[in-house]
């Protein structure tokens, strides 16, 4: 079932001249997705490989979750679902307008979403799309594709703004500027974090690895695990998983 609702969007409506598609997950869950994108792949991802759900990681009714690198709301919506409040983030305008409009469709108003990149500060900054691809987003420097000037936050800027308290669940996936977020991360800031998953990504230029995330966090207090993914994904992409939580 899942194939065909792959195969569908991915190659039979191009044809038919439509540019999104809506398809459902668990629960009468909703989400529209661009055809001839990565987007379905993303939700089924995260609805039915299920790659942020751990036993160390539940989500409880009135857990804060901060999603960042929201996408088009695979985990962002699932969270809502289950969590007191959610706050997305999502740098590309593209995503963030399916992004809302998910969060519309699923009726979750207590999903929280803002069209900023989170980074080590407040500004602006390039963000390129590769391919035009919006899974693929990222600060980072993408010679020859698409661009666009966005809005940057901080974590300690997420937290302070919206009258944080504590973040049950952090989730980050932002194609490499994770080093940049938590590495300038002031310690206060960590403190107020209880559990990350995040999506690491290791580039040949990059002044970091994983291993610089793992000492940070473990440094930090956290109990920290290194994964694969449900892709071989560092062999093919220089990616992996990091889930780190406190005792």
């Amino acid at each position: 079932m899942w194939f065909n609702r792959l195969v569908f969007p991915l190659f039979y409506l191009p044809h038919q001249g439509k540019q999104t598609a809506i398809v459902e997950t668990d629960h009468g869950t909703q989400f529209a997705v661009r055809v001839n994108t990565s987007d379905i792949l993303v939700v089924w991802e995260i609805w039915k490989a299920k790659i942020y759900d751990d036993a160390r990681f539940p989500i409880h009714i009135d857990d804060v979750i901060v999603d960042i690198g929201a996408h088009i709301g695979g985990f962002a919506i699932r969270a809502a679902k289950r969590a007191g409040q959610v706050y997305a983030y999502e740098a590309s305008s593209k995503n963030y307008a399916i992004l809302n409009a998910n969060r519309h469709l699923n009726n979750t108003q207590n999903l929280h979403v803002h069209n900023k990149a989170v980074s080590s500060k407040i500004g602006s900054m390039k963000f390129f799309m590769p391919s035009d691809n919006g899974a693929l987003g990222s600060l980072l420097q993408e010679t020859g594709s698409p661009m666009e000037i966005v809005q940057t936050t901080t974590l300690t800027d997420i937290i302070e703004e919206n009258n944080i308290r504590r973040i049950d669940y952090l989730k980050i996936d932002v194609e490499g500027a994770e080093y940049e977020i938590l590495q300038h991360c002031p310690t206060e800031t960590l403190a107020k974090v209880q559990r990350i998953v995040m999506e690491y990504h290791e580039f040949d230029e990059n002044q970091w690895d994983h291993r610089d995330l793992v000492n940070l966090l473990k440094s930090s207090g956290f109990n920290v695990v290194v994964e694969d993914g449900i892709f071989p994904q560092k062999f093919l992409f220089g990616t992996g998983i990091i889930k780190a939580w406190r005792d």
